[in-house]
């Protein structure tokens, strides 16, 4: 079934990315002691030397990969990052952030013996509460990404403002019940009352986050607390970051909004590009709004493009936001 987790054998290899205070690390640390197997650990030292992290890499023996979207694409950089460097891994698991198609295709193309999977699921809801296999006929279906369906034992539905289950097609707050689900926030009942209620006889989470189902499938849309308000249109980022995504020409984007006097005047684009080009900044502006412009209306174009040859990344592994925004 395309929401249960891809199926894990004796004695794998985790390579675990994650520091163990960010929460995607208990999966590599007990599906490696569930399976009886390794855990190799990549630390801060080594993401920071590339030469070094690629000879750790190689000499890993990994056959399972969990990590953020964001840590693989910073690899992809690598020519050499290809199955002769991990010749044993057999999946990739990818949480923590949105997965861009163009990632997902790129790693299919160097590594065509290995599953790339993609979850969700909010630290509330220990780790990941959704999956699914990103195959070809995924990536040709969709340029968004789903992240799949409900894991076993867990229930997975699309709310709207008042609390009313959604059909599908239709975008609302996206809510996890199930026994992974936390009891609460410890020593905050008040916010604990906020987000976690009883759906049914089981422990439910609100999410915070956007979604909606289609093909049986969820689909992540971004945070709903994410929202801009500029130039009195309501902007959701994620949808910008989407659009700018499928462009063959990018491989990387960040939407974020210039503020000014307290408030968003504008929005802001970093992007990193698929492959390098003598084209100055101002024709790959230009050359980006137009193929935007056709997707999009005028009110959501950025009207700043940063080019950067990589983002930034958090000690989880994550881009950077604030950094980006704060270089404006």
């Amino acid at each position: 079934m395309p929401g249960a987790l891809c199926c894990l054998e004796l004695s794998e290899v985790f390579l675990n990315q994650a520091p163990f205070s960010f929460d995607l690390s208990v999966m590599d640390l007990y599906c490696s002691l569930m399976t009886g197997g390794t855990l190799f650990s990549i630390g801060r030292d080594l993401v920071e030397n590339p030469k070094m992290l690629y000879r750790a890499l190689g000499k890993s023996a990994a056959t399972a990969w969990v990590s953020t979207p964001s840590f693989a694409q910073m690899c992809l950089v690598e020519e050499k990052f290809t199955e002769t460097m991990l010749p044993r891994i057999r999946r990739f698991l990818f949480c923590g952030e949105t997965l861009a198609a163009q990632t997902a295709a790129r790693l299919l193309e160097r590594f065509p013996q290995t599953e790339v999977w993609n979850m969700y699921g909010p630290t509330e809801a220990t780790v990941a509460a959704t999956s699914v296999r990103i195959d070809h006929s995924i990536l040709e279906k969709y340029s968004a990404l789903p992240v799949g369906c409900a894991m076993p034992g867990t229930d997975i539905f699309v709310v709207n403002g008042t609390g009313e289950i959604l059909p599908a097609n239709e975008r609302g707050e996206i809510v996890i019940a199930g026994p992974n689900v936390s009891p609460g926030y410890l020593g905050r009942p008040d916010l604990t009352a906020t987000v976690f209620f009883e759906h049914r006889g089981r422990r439910a989470y609100r999410t915070g986050d956007q979604g909606r189902f289609r093909d049986d499938l969820l689909f992540f849309e971004g945070r709903m607390d994410s929202q801009l308000k500029v130039s009195g249109y309501r902007i959701e980022p994620g949808d910008i970051e989407a659009n700018l995504l499928a462009l063959p020409s990018v491989r990387d984007a960040v939407v974020t909004p210039v503020i000014k006097n307290g408030a968003a005047q504008s929005l802001a684009a970093f992007v990193v590009l698929s492959s390098q080009t003598e084209a100055s900044d101002f024709e790959l502006t230009q050359s980006l709004r137009q193929q935007l412009a056709e997707r999009l209306p005028v009110y959501m174009l950025p009207r700043k493009f940063v080019f950067r040859d990589a983002f930034p990344m958090t000690a989880n592994g994550k881009v950077d936001r604030v950094r980006l925004a704060q270089s404006l």
